[in-house]
């Protein structure tokens, strides 16, 4: 079994002395280190940006392009360098490299979701073959798409001119028809369009089931989030209460014009049940994976109203976003993703095992991590 090895604190030197020393504490994980005789990059559906290095040296050669990426959701990040001199300890080179990106990418360092890899070239044999090997990071990520190309791409689905590029809303909503009346919160961020059109055409082709009843949709421009008590505070919140197809579809384009690249869910939920108090057993909440929720300081404040959360997780794939079965677990709520239903994640305990989606995880100290199997 591989495992994923933690690395919240790296001390790293940085210029010719060694007086100056600089510590990480962020929320990454590397995984053990991946040998190949010459990298080649993975096919995953994900952009992909080439930070060059030269071999033995820890600048990065284009910072231009990793400043690029600071709006972007990034999904994986390798770190690859050559075994050449063979043998050769590489591990204060490769702390260096690690420190470089975390000067100009500091975004990429706290993300739970974000697949970390130190890979190994073995197939060097000489110096002048470096020139054939990549040395450096190659960083995964998902394009924000324009408001423009949002539009048109969830209209396109909405108007049944194209199929959704998945189903996760779609065939969770068919697996549960008893879902009535149901209180949604959903993010309507830039890189959710996929799953906002399969919302929205589900709404347009079921409205005489009423399988919800009011809708609030978050995008929100600030980090400063609330838990709503005091007295409602709608910034990069939008909401409605009608089962009318076309102005659920306007608010939520308003929506998506009008907010920003942040994820303010758990202050969207705590909004919603202050607003509909009378429907807060009946939160549905649709969530990003890719994304980590800026606000899970109010976890205890949710925890707190025991509201069963039901949280469906789009774009599951080979990770999923273990917050969102931390924030489940705390309010003895449920995970849907594409594939699959997790209804009994409250009877679960340190140390237990399960899967989901075909992927292992497991209770550690009150939290879930995800093991490799």
């Amino acid at each position: 079994m591989k495992t994923i090895l933690p690395l919240l604190l790296l001390f790293l030197w940085i210029g010719k002395t060694t007086t100056a020393q600089v510590s990480i504490r962020e929320n990454f994980r590397f995984r053990d280190t991946l040998k190949v005789a010459k990298y080649r990059p993975i096919e995953n559906g994900f952009s992909v940006a080439k930070i060059r290095m030269t071999p033995g040296e820890h600048t990065i050669l284009n910072p231009e392009d990793v400043k690029a990426l600071k709006d972007q959701t990034i999904i994986r990040v390798d770190l690859i360098y050559s075994d050449y001199p063979y043998g050769m300890d590489f591990t204060e080179l490769n702390r260096r490299r690690i420190l470089e990106l975390y000067i100009l990418l500091p975004e990429a360092f706290n993300s739970s979701i974000i697949d970390w890899n130190i890979v190994k070239q073995t197939g060097v044999e000489s110096q002048r073959d470096m020139q054939n090997y990549f040395h450096g990071f190659e960083i995964y990520y998902r394009k924000l798409p324009t408001f423009q190309e949002e539009h048109k791409q969830i209209l396109d689905v909405v108007e049944q001119r194209t199929s959704p590029q998945d189903s996760s809303i779609l065939k969770v909503f068919e697996r549960q028809p008893t879902w009535k009346n149901m209180l949604v919160v959903t993010d309507v961020t830039g890189s959710m369009a996929p799953y906002t059109s399969q919302l929205l055409l589900w709404i347009k082709a079921n409205q005489k089931m009423k399988t919800f009843k009011q809708i609030v949709f978050f995008n929100d421009d600030e980090e400063n989030s609330n838990n709503q008590t005091k007295a409602l505070d709608p910034t990069g919140i939008w909401t409605i209460e009608s089962s009318n197809a076309d102005k659920v579809i306007e608010l939520a384009f308003k929506a998506m014009e009008k907010g920003n690249h942040i994820e303010n869910d758990l202050e969207a939920i705590c909004y919603a049940i202050q607003k509909y108090p009378e429907n807060k057993n009946n939160v549905v909440l649709i969530a990003d994976n890719w994304e980590d929720p800026c606000d899970m300081k109010l976890i205890e404040f949710l925890k707190q109203q025991k509201i069963p959360l039901k949280i469906v997780v789009c774009g599951v794939k080979d990770r999923l976003n273990t917050l969102y079965l931390d924030l489940a677990y705390a309010t003895g709520g449920s995970v849907h993703t594409m594939e699959e239903d997790l209804t009994n994640i409250a009877q679960l305990g340190n140390g237990k095992t399960f899967k989901l989606n075909g992927m292992k995880f497991m209770m550690s100290a009150g939290r879930f991590i995800q093991i490799d199997n």
